[in-house]
């Protein structure tokens, strides 16, 4: 493992290198295009691009890349050092002799304190500095997720650890409370999807006053997704995102039950034909009766500040946006709904509705034994 990690810096020096002459022959630009061409991320490749394009100007760091001394993501870290505080030959080779041993976070840390040494009498405080840093990027990952990375002063970086730390907090009550099968970490990824799409509730909100704990409620956000609709079949087919990104038609159903639906028809090269006004979401008013017909989930009871308003009938079946044909459904019975199979059931003499599974099959009866049949 040694071995081959020996190879891998210096292979990585090695092409290093040749981006950097390359940036300098042809830009910039058409290193972080050559990049990619050679089967990495375009998030990699402008890194990559932007490393090499860094120690351009550092013979000294390139030649330590190239000599194993340090890695290619070390390197980029003292550029990117370099060119908010410029250093001395000697401040690169103490940072040289520390990235040999230094892990990876540590040598981040040591070059993040380096810098704030030289740009000490530059009128800055600390924070201002880290506040000139900071940085957020969402990007496509591997797998068809979406990434997101930031970085923040020491200040917001708090708030936003307070904030997700409360909300995964609140949603460990419902964990423990519902039983739902959520990692930490999906948790995490839950809440800050919850703090980044929703917003606090106004306190003239009647939907959210007449809630007990509604502190939030959904923020409004555009999410443009289309889908072919076969007359023949009279039923929906190949719905994706406006990039082309597909999406399963129960994921498409799912959204559409809480959000403003607007017709389009498109010709078939593309022009739009037609352009409807968007279909009404339930009203606050409708909300607020869901909230106290229902008093939460209709399925596991979860609290109804964070439940979706379901049709019965479906949508794209015409059905109505009338309270009779609404219940409430946290995230996960929804997806019991749209993609298991699970129906709404309403009981005439108590007036609830529950969330039923699909009826078990009958036990199917074996067929006698060979023997027997050839003894009849």
């Amino acid at each position: 493992m040694g071995e081959a990690d020996l190879l891998r810096r210096r292979a990585e020096g090695y092409l290093l290198g040749l981006v950097v002459r390359y940036g300098e022959l042809e830009g910039p630009g058409a290193a972080s295009t050559v990049c990619h061409q050679l089967g990495i991320s375009a998030y990699r490749a402008r890194q990559l691009a932007k490393t090499a394009q860094g120690v351009a100007a550092l013979p000294q760091v390139l030649g330590a890349i190239q000599d194993d001394r340090i890695s290619a993501d070390q390197a980029g870290m003292v550029a990117e050092s370099n060119k908010r505080a410029p250093m001395s030959e000697q401040d690169q080779q103490e940072l040289l002799d520390l990235g040999g041993w230094q892990g990876h976070d540590e040598f981040k840390k040591t070059v993040a304190a380096r810098e704030d040494q030289r740009r000490a009498d530059d009128g800055m405080s600390r924070a201002e500095r880290q506040r000139a840093r900071r940085s957020a990027k969402v990007f496509d990952g591997t797998g068809g997720m979406i990434v997101l990375h930031a970085e923040f002063d020491q200040v917001s970086g708090d708030r936003v650890k307070t904030a997700l730390g409360a909300m995964n907090a609140k949603m460990l009550g419902d964990d423990i409370a519902f039983d739902p099968i959520r990692t930490f970490e999906q948790r995490n990824a839950d809440a800050l999807v919850a703090l980044i799409s929703q917003q606090p509730a106004d306190n003239n909100d009647p939907v959210a006053a007449g809630v007990p704990g509604g502190e939030i409620r959904p923020q409004k956000t555009v999410l443009v997704v289309s889908a072919d609709y076969d007359a023949i079949e009279s039923r929906l087919k190949n719905a994706g995102l406006i990039d082309g990104t597909p999406i399963e038609l129960d994921e498409l159903r799912r959204i559409a039950c809480d959000a403003d639906i607007v017709p389009m028809i498109f010709g078939n090269d593309g022009q739009p034909l037609y352009v409807g006004k968007a279909q009404r979401t339930p009203t606050k008013a409708q909300k607020l009766a869901l909230y106290r017909r229902d008093r939460g989930c209709v399925g596991c009871g979860l609290r109804p500040q964070v439940c979706d308003a379901h049709h019965i009938i479906p949508w794209d079946q015409n059905g109505p946006t009338d309270i009779t044909n609404l219940v409430l459904l946290c995230p996960r019975c929804h997806t019991k709904v749209h993609k298991h199979g699970h129906t709404i059931q309403h009981d005439t003499v108590s007036g609830r509705y529950r969330l039923q599974p699909l009826p078990r099959p009958s036990p199917r009866t074996h067929p006698p034994p060979a023997e027997q049949l050839a003894a009849a």
